[in-house]
């Protein structure tokens, strides 16, 4: 059986999954509790920290705000122009329902659409569309819901967003400004709008206002990694909304899942190879394989349940801090021929957990010493939680060896392609249901310059590309050796 079969069966086995009886049930008496009472009114419109809009290393919000957000957020770039910002902020907080369609292109190619449904007293509801997958969030002010359409796994977390944070995240933006374009002026359904722009370096974003103070449609450019992104967005106001679609309806087969519960399933502790505290975090160590010349490793960082209890735990996106790998240099600088040469494959975060996914070169000295891993471990912490240990006067950062010697078993033995299929496989599991399921991949800008680039395995990454970029960068550093 391959890796990849046992991530599957792993996660159809996870003790966390409930049955469709339960799922009925629960389902059922969310729908009843719906259709009784709508309950007090709470304005949920969430927030994304959208990067085509702002590289914010802020948190990040869901996406089936996200264009709410990046008009928002284009009016706090205004930061010279509070009174149009607050007239805009006020009409959108008066509307009772918006209706949101996004198209983005990428190199002149069609690359997804989003479609976002809004009704203060229903929630919230995206549609994401790829070409080959449709994701769906749904906010019913309850409970949110994320899963890809034809997946048997759905996430299910506690509505967390409240209107004062959500408001208190829009205001940090006032800082920006922008240019009033009377020469962009248009009529919108034979509406007078005017222009509003702002441009940085190589993004641009432009908003149309009409009289009312709405912004009926908005349009955004930039480049990223070498590709000339466009994306372009229409906004419909007070408009009538099936409240269908903010039901949460999964067919009997579906798995409701906690997302921090099913990492923690597919990571355990109790079987980790190394565990160390640190910070405030558990540091683990799941999987050390070996191959031709490199090894495999597969490490996580988690808050710890102390910690989880004597702090103010955010929502699910809230970084409290991470951790990365890096070769070792001695006092002077000087690098250790004994270390080895971590490369970064996958990253996944979520609710304060964070699983890297690493192939380790050795150094020349070390090739022969296959079985055994050496390198340094950098802890870093953020937010709440390093609030709490600066005001008790310890330490914020932390770094120590990571040394781990194991006897050679021929199950030890793995190939890359095997590898990047069993990290590729978690991605396409994982991306829909956390925060952040990211793959590395090295890409050239326009430039000439050769970075590493984050890509989402399925929609922006195929299998093929990213089992090629590994090869190659792994062939790299294995002939600098």
């Amino acid at each position: 059986m391959k890796p990849a079969d046992n991530i599957k069966k792993l996660i159809k086995t996870t003790k966390i999954k409930t049955n469709p009886a339960v799922n009925k049930a629960v389902l059922d008496d969310l729908l009843n509790q719906m259709h009784q009472a709508k309950g007090p009114h709470i304005n949920t419109r969430q927030q994304n920290t959208w990067r085509l809009i702002m590289k914010s290393k802020i948190t990040k919000f869901s996406s089936a705000a996200a264009i709410v957000f990046c008009v928002f957020g284009i009016l706090v770039f205004f930061g010279n122009g509070k009174t149009v910002y607050a007239q805009v902020k006020d009409a959108f907080e008066k509307a009772h329902s918006i209706h949101v369609v996004m198209t983005e292109v990428r190199e002149g190619h069609w690359f997804k659409d989003n479609e976002i449904w809004y009704d203060c007293e229903q929630g919230v509801r995206e549609e994401e569309r790829y070409e080959k997958q449709t994701n769906i969030r749904i906010d019913n002010n309850q409970h949110e819901w994320r899963y890809t359409i034809g997946d048997k796994l759905v996430a299910q977390i506690a509505s967390y967003r409240s209107q004062d944070e959500w408001t208190k995240d829009l205001y940090e933006w006032l800082r920006f400004d922008h240019e009033r374009m009377t020469s962009g002026d248009k009529v919108i359904d034979g509406i007078p709008c005017k222009m509003y722009t702002l441009s940085t370096g190589s993004e641009k974003v432009s908003v149309w206002v009409n009289e009312q103070h709405r912004i009926l449609e908005f349009e955004q450019e930039e480049q990223r990694n070498g590709q000339l992104i466009k994306s372009t967005a229409t906004i419909e106001y007070d408009i009538e909304i099936d409240e269908n679609l903010f039901l949460p309806e999964f067919d009997t087969d579906v798995e409701i899942v906690g997302p921090r519960e099913l990492i923690e399933e597919v990571f355990p502790l109790e079987t980790a190879i190394f565990k160390r505290e640190s910070l405030g975090f558990v540091f683990a160590v799941h999987e050390l394989k070996f191959g031709n010349g490199f090894k495999y490793l597969v490490c996580s960082n988690r808050l710890t349940e102390q910690v989880r209890d004597e702090i103010s735990i955010g929502h699910p996106w809230t970084y409290y801090g991470g951790f990365d790998l890096r070769g070792i240099y001695d006092e002077s600088g000087m690098y250790l021929d004994t270390s080895d040469e971590p490369i970064l494959l996958a990253k996944m975060q979520h609710d304060g957990i964070q699983v890297d996914w690493y192939i380790l070169i050795p150094s020349g000295s070390k090739a022969k010493q296959a079985y055994s891993c050496d390198v340094d471990v950098h802890i870093n912490i953020a937010n709440q939680l390093k609030e709490k240990l600066k005001a008790e006067g310890l330490l914020t950062q932390e770094k120590f060896r990571l040394n781990i010697t194991l006897v050679e078993t021929e199950e030890q033995l793995s190939s890359l392609s095997e590898i990047c299929e069993e990290v590729y496989l978690f991605g396409e599991e994982f991306v829909p249901i956390v925060h952040s399921f990211l793959l590395t991949k090295v890409v050239t800008e326009s430039d000439g310059n050769r970075v590493q680039a984050w890509k989402k395995p399925g929609t922006e990454l195929s299998q093929e590309e990213y089992i090629k970029d590994c090869k190659d960068r792994v062939d790299y550093y294995l002939n600098q050796n």
